[in-house]
């Protein structure tokens, strides 16, 4: 240790007598040290990085940092920067990856609820969730994340476990993509894809002749009472020829627009003798039309109160309703002296014997109520589309006691229409030999009209099949 003191004097003298020409020394209590060294006791130290001396003599660097630049500093392991000091808080060895107040760089403080991941600030989700774009996700449960972001389900479906499936309402079980109820379902009773054998169904989850809610067994076959011919309101009791059930009453059908009036199929609007609603007849001489009774006049003749009148040529309604031709003149396109061509006088009138209702073919000649002069000869007058069946305007195509022609009546149970009298079935009913049958489950015409099922058989869906007591299943 004294060899190197003496050699330390040495180079300070060495560094004097250099110095008296002025070579950039700097002094001290103990000699002068070269820059950027300075003084400390008997030694020249450099405040810029001794950790016992650091910026000055004496300033010792704390444990855990370093003299850098004059400065005690945090002495920082691989992969950790040191953050701070600069405004003389103490400086420290920060993760700029991890640190959520120091963020990819010193400073970068995150949003609260953020955590910095890989020098990013991000959403912070609880256990079970992950960040979606910005939203914390179940991705076992999540419709719209299932599995992993982004991965949305159809439509109807949920997210179950990370999987997309089809949802189903309470009660129901999800068969092969279809929702099913286990307890009632013909093709998955009791389990899926376990299906009922034909003529049974499954109640309470299991295969059975019992039949559904709102169906009653009749005879092996499971009718509903509300509207079923052959079992209307009670097991056996069958509806008459042209009847259909409904609500469990057996009531005669009618085609939509006709009405039900004492047993016969009418159009209330244009029926006489249903006009409006049952049992309300017309006047005579009066026809039903949109169903309303009105005066029928032909084409040229006007109603004047009550009456079909011809405005052209009728003294007492000349031009219009109640204008009167003064005496001695006659109507012609307006009152005049004289008659016009083709005119006769009658009583000081002026007639069309061709078209005068008072008059008609020779004066005083009067047609009964109801009936218009038509070429010099009464008739019947009826609207446009209806023809004159013995005195009855009638519509030839609807009208089944003149269906098609005057006439000619249809059976009982039967309709008009277009001229033809037809059977009258309700919708889902068919007309086989005069009688509406379901060939869904008529076991005498089972599929289609004529095919009736063996005895001990049920007709289901079109098909026969043996019907079995319960407990019994069909063998050969």
């Amino acid at each position: 240790m004294t060899t190197v003191r003496a050699l330390h004097r040495l180079s300070l003298l060495s560094l004097i007598v250099a110095g008296c020409g002025g070579g950039g020394v700097v002094g001290g209590d103990m000699g002068l040290c070269t820059a950027p060294q300075i003084a400390c006791g008997a030694q020249c130290l450099d405040p810029t990085s001794d950790n016992a001396n650091c910026g000055a003599c004496g300033t010792v660097c704390a444990g855990g940092t370093a003299c850098t630049g004059g400065s005690c500093v945090a002495s920082c392991a691989t992969g950790l920067s040191v953050c701070g000091g600069a405004d003389g808080g103490a400086p420290s060895c920060v993760n700029l990856q991890t640190d959520p107040g120091n963020c990819g760089k010193c400073g970068g403080v995150c949003p609260m609820g953020n955590v910095c991941s890989n020098g990013q600030c991000s959403l912070a989700c609880q256990q079970g969730l992950s960040n979606c774009g910005g939203t914390c996700a179940n991705l076992g449960s999540d419709p719209a994340n299932c599995g992993k972001c982004g991965v949305a389900c159809p439509i109807g479906n949920v997210c179950s476990n990370g999987q997309c499936a089809v949802s189903c309402q309470t009660g129901l079980i999800n068969c092969t993509g279809a929702c099913a109820n286990l307890l009632t379902d013909n093709a998955n009773c009791g389990k899926c894809g376990t299906a009922c054998p034909m003529g049974q169904v499954c109640s309470s989850g299991t295969c059975d002749v019992s039949c559904q809610v709102g169906l009653a067994l009749c005879g092996g076959v499971c009718a509903n009472r509300q509207s079923d011919l052959a079992n209307c309101g009670a097991c056996g009791t069958a509806c008459p020829m042209g009847n259909v059930c409904s609500n469990g009453q057996c009531a005669v059908s009618c085609q939509q627009g006709l009405t039900e009036c004492n047993g016969l199929c009418v159009n209330t609007q244009t029926d006489n003798a249903d006009c409006g609603g049952c049992a309300t007849a017309c006047p005579m001489g009066n026809v039903c039309s949109n169903g309303q009774c009105a005066v029928s006049c032909q084409q040229g003749l006007t109603n004047c109160d009550g009456a079909c009148v011809n405005l052209g040529t009728d003294n007492g309604n000349c031009g219009a309703c109640g204008k009167a031709c003064p005496m001695g003149s006659v109507c012609s396109n307006g009152c005049a002296a004289t008659c016009a061509m083709g005119y006769a006088v009658c009583n000081g009138v002026c007639a069309n014997l061709k078209s005068d209702i008072a008059n008609c073919g020779m004066c005083g000649n009067a047609c009964p109520p109801g009936n218009v002069c038509s070429n010099g000869a009464c008739a019947l007058s009826c609207q446009k589309g209806l023809d004159n069946c013995n005195g009855v305007c009638a519509n030839l195509a609807t009208d089944v006691s003149n269906c098609g022609k005057c006439g000619s009546a249809c059976p009982p149970g039967n309709v008009c229409s277009n001229g033809q009298c037809a059977l009258s079935c309700q919708m889902g009913l068919t007309s086989c030999g005069g009688v509406c049958a379901n060939l869904d489950s008529d076991v005498g015409n089972c599929g289609e009209c004529g095919t009736a099922c063996p005895p001990g058989n049920v007709c289901t869906k079109g098909q026969c099949a043996l019907s079995c007591q319960q407990g019994l299943s069909p063998c050969n």
